[in-house]
């Protein structure tokens, strides 16, 4: 009497875990980069808000800029962080306006982001 085998080799379920491992690891290291793109992303929006509302303080007079070599520094708080922003003044070709350069980043001698704007000088 002959038994029919139904049931898979050891052979057979070795190799289809360690198929399944690596497809698991491509997948778990492909979340983890989206996670990392994804803050790098939002912290790259939230810096362009900061710069952008120090450009729009600067245009409105709400903020005096110094002319070069000075370079004006503070901190800003935007949605529970704290942003270091550097503005600075360079001459442009036209001499009634000034080119504006705002830098912001989450730490000190860090660009997460450089915007440029233009000033008309009085």
């Amino acid at each position: 009497m002959l038994m029919k085998n139904n049931g898979f080799t050891l052979i057979e379920v070795l190799i289809a875990l360690a198929i399944l491992s690596i497809a698991l690891t491509a997948i778990i290291k492909s979340t983890s980069q989206n996670i990392k793109d994804t803050l790098y992303i939002q912290n790259k929006t939230i810096a362009a808000w900061v710069g952008n509302e120090i450009i729009a303080e600067a245009e409105a007079g709400l903020l005096k800029i110094p002319d070069p070599p000075d370079k004006l520094s503070d901190e800003r708080d935007m949605l529970g962080q704290k942003w270091i922003w550097q503005a600075s003044l360079k001459p442009s070709p036209n001499p009634k306006i000034k080119e504006l350069n705002v830098s912001v980043s989450l730490r000190e001698n860090e660009h997460l982001i450089q915007l440029t704007s233009y000033l008309y000088a009085q």
